[in-house]
């Protein structure tokens, strides 16, 4: 939800505000107020532009007729009032009793007015060949209310109306020669247990919905004929105000606190946990009345104490955000059709992210313990206990640059302060999902690598009678694209039978052949033209393993050809400790960064002869956190703790391009769409074009440095995790041809 709070105002008025509006040609926003006062406000700025005083009672609607870009405005005196620019009465129109409600019907060129007990429907005539802006002589009433007619709606040639009598109505307009009239097609006398405050029309592509809401503390959602779809009761006082924002497809819901209730519209699902536009510690007073602005997705809000409140939309705040108990590492996804995220954080915990099937901001997960697995040990420390690493022994950097060197590995000790029971097990520090064998490898700081895959062992054989399994998988497939797609799923989803994704999940192998913490892992497979998967390890040990994914077995553990016997730098592969490491399978070489500042470059081989050094990058002056393939630009990219992102020729190990991002570089990772270099520098996420170097989008929310991002194509989504505790899922940069950057 990329709503972010733009301004604030308080002390508008003596008096209550009961009435919100909006010009939208000239970016103003309006109040009215419950003794005739009515403000014009400026949209971006907040200050005031008009007040009038022409309303002897409360303003009870301000209406924008965007044919003609005038306002009208109604009061409990009887009156309708025209507005044109600044403040400039165009028309005046005593009506003789209260008017509670407005709207436009634009395909039959009406005003709608709601009055006690009746609804009329005044032809429009912007030229006044009438006298009026209305026509009062071929107005047409009916009066099937009979009490306030608190809201109108207008769909098409029909009029939606609920009032304080209970009831939900739906007109028909249709013509005769001298007037438009009105037919009731559908009446629902209790649509609410109590008076409706609240009517709210959802127009979307694949569907269009009303949602109600009234003094019984219930929403109502109905179906574009009037019937009934859910009611949702999760409410603790009547339901003051109500707005659907498009930019978003959400619906806010105001209800007696302090913060609007977002509400998913498709799912009916409350979606506030997930988003964090309220999940700042602000006190604020208590919202009362929504509008949102169609044109420019602004928000504007009321309070008690006529304090107003405007949202504003960003195409670049988060998405969704999910929350979790401990500082976050390493993420990583399954990259299939049934898309699934993993985190491991510093507790020893993993955490498994569904997508919720028909809201696209929700997920569930489910949480796996290290402490709870009893896998089998394999490697070279099979034999040897389990080790617990103390956070304050954790390798310090060689370089003597305070201020930036070792701030990542320093920082863990100085963020994720622990517990004594969380002492007992450790943190995860690099994620990675291998789609060829269904297998998540997570890799943590005391020198183990767990291997979690999917328990499969709770589904029982299929008979060869049961022949729908294939054919409900392929429909739950099928409703997860639609879904990412914006599609409205099928009935086919209560059909769908369980697969082994859907089931638990479990760690049976640990690879034990480091002795500290692994910090780096590529895999190998079938894809860059092998007959088995793979798996290359790095660490704070210098040290490189090869293991065999099928069998869990170690093949070999890097050495120095020209060291004929064994020392203790024989088996190191750099001469800091390895920060991270990609493969890359155009040159079936494999590149890994060091605290030293190099980066070096080997053949891939499954004996160490093989690994054969290519080159080494030498130009960062601090730690290289991170180093990744360009498969586009066939580049090798790095960022480092200096503040740079550096892109390298791919053959002769020339720095290219400096990128300078004024800040730590602490992750970094490729739109697989355009080619855009995305890091995560220290709390944000920057988005650089690779050929201008210049920061085409920029990602704020996080607290704390981001410590993994990644880009999922299938969902147009950037998702980064952060030592703040958070997952946040961003929306991806779209490039348009011919835009204007702005410079990084």
């Amino acid at each position: 939800m990329a709503m972010q709070k733009h301004l604030s105002l308080r002390d508008c008025h003596q008096r209550s505000i009961t009435a919100l509006g909006y010009h939208s040609a000239r970016r103003e926003f309006l109040t009215g107020f419950e003794d005739g006062m009515i403000k014009w406000w400026d949209l971006d700025s907040g200050n005031l532009s008009q007040s009038a005083s022409e309303h002897s009672g409360m303003v009870t609607n301000l209406l924008y007729w965007a044919d003609t870009k005038l306002i009208f405005s109604s009061s409990n005196d009887g009156t309708l009032i025209v507005w044109t620019s600044g403040a400039v009465v165009l028309d005046k129109i005593k009506l003789g009793t209260p008017i509670f409600s407005i709207a436009i019907n634009y395909r039959r060129h009406l005003l709608v007015c709601g009055f006690k007990t009746h609804l009329t429907v005044y032809p429009l005539d912007e030229q006044k060949s009438c006298g009026h802006v209305i026509n009062q002589k071929k107005s047409y009433s009916d009066h099937k209310h009979v009490d306030i007619v608190s809201c109108v709606v207008s769909l098409d040639s029909q009029i939606y109306t609920v009032g304080y009598d209970r009831k939900f109505l739906i007109f028909d307009t249709y013509e005769t020669p001298e007037k438009t009239c009105l037919r009731v097609v559908h009446c629902n006398s209790r649509a609410h247990d109590a008076g409706i405050t609240h009517l709210l029309l959802i127009r979307e592509k694949e569907s269009t919905k009303f949602l109600t809401g009234s003094f019984d503390r219930t929403v109502g959602i109905w179906s574009q004929d009037g019937k009934l779809i859910q009611r949702l009761r999760q409410f603790t006082s009547e339901i003051s105000g109500m707005c659907y924002v498009a930019s978003v497809k959400a619906v806010w819901i105001t209800s007696g606190s302090t913060h609007p209730l977002v509400l998913d519209p498709r799912s009916g699902d409350v979606i506030s946990d997930f988003v964090d536009t309220f999940q700042s510690q602000e006190v604020t007073q208590q919202i009362k009345k929504l509008v949102c602005l169609p044109e420019t997705s602004h928000v504007i809000g009321s309070s008690r104490n006529n304090q107003v409140v405007v949202w504003k939309y960003l195409s670049t705040g988060c998405a969704t955000v999910l929350h979790t108990k401990h500082p976050l590492e390493c993420l990583s996804y399954t990259g299939k059709k049934l898309l699934f995220l993993f985190t491991g954080d510093s507790g020893g915990v993993v955490e498994k992210w569904k997508i919720n099937d028909l809201s696209p901001y929700t997920y569930s997960k489910e949480t796996y313990h290290m402490e709870d697995t009893r896998p089998e040990r394999r490697g070279l420390r099979c034999l040897q206990p389990k080790l617990t690493t103390n956070q304050t022994k954790r390798p310090q950097s060689r370089l003597q640059r305070p201020r930036t060197a070792g701030v990542l590995r320093k920082g863990i000790m100085l963020n994720n302060t622990r517990t004594t029971s969380e002492l007992k097990c450790c943190g995860y520090t690099k994620s990675l999902f291998c789609n060829e064998m269904d297998l998540l490898i997570m890799a943590t700081e005391c020198g183990d690598i767990y291997l979690w895959e999917f328990d499969d062992s709770i589904i029982g054989p299929v008979s060869e009678e049961n022949t729908d399994v294939d054919e409900s998988l392929h429909i739950m497939e099928e409703e997860y694209q639609n879904l990412i797609k914006g599609s409205t799923p099928t009935q086919h989803n209560t059909k769908v039978k369980i697969s082994k994704h859907l089931t638990g999940f479990t760690c049976k192998k640990v690879l034990a052949g480091h002795f500290k913490a692994v910090t780096s892992l590529i895999v190998i497979g079938k894809e860059s033209g092998f007959s088995k998967a793979y798996l290359m390890s790095g660490g704070w040990d210098c040290r490189l393993c090869l293991w065999d994914l099928h069998n869990c077995s170690l093949i070999e553990t890097f050495s120095r050809p020209e060291m004929d016997h064994w020392t203790e730098h024989r088996e190191k592969a750099c001469d800091g400790v390895i920060m991270d490491m990609c493969y890359c399978p155009k040159r079936k070489e494999f590149a890994y960064s060091s605290s030293d500042g190099n980066i070096y470059i080997r053949r891939f081989g499954i004996s160490c002869s093989e690994m054969t050094l290519v080159n080494i990058l030498k130009g960062h002056e601090a730690e290289v956190t991170s180093v990744v393939w360009h498969q586009l630009k066939d580049k090798w990219i790095t960022g480092s703790e200096d503040g740079t992102i550096r892109i390298w020729s791919e053959e002769a190990a020339q720095c290219e391009k400096i990128l300078h991002t004024k800040g730590v570089v602490t992750c970094v990772c490729i739109d697989q769409v355009n080619g855009c270099i995305a890091a995560g520098v220290q709390d944000t996420i920057r988005v650089y074009d690779p050929d201008s170097l210049l920061q085409v989008q920029c990602n704020t929310g996080h607290t704390d440095l981001v410590r993994c991002l990644i880009h999922i194509p299938e969902m147009k989504q950037y998702v980064s995790v952060s030592w703040d505790r958070t997952i946040r899922i961003w929306k991806a940069y779209h490039k348009i041809i011919n835009q204007n950057y702005s410079k990084a």
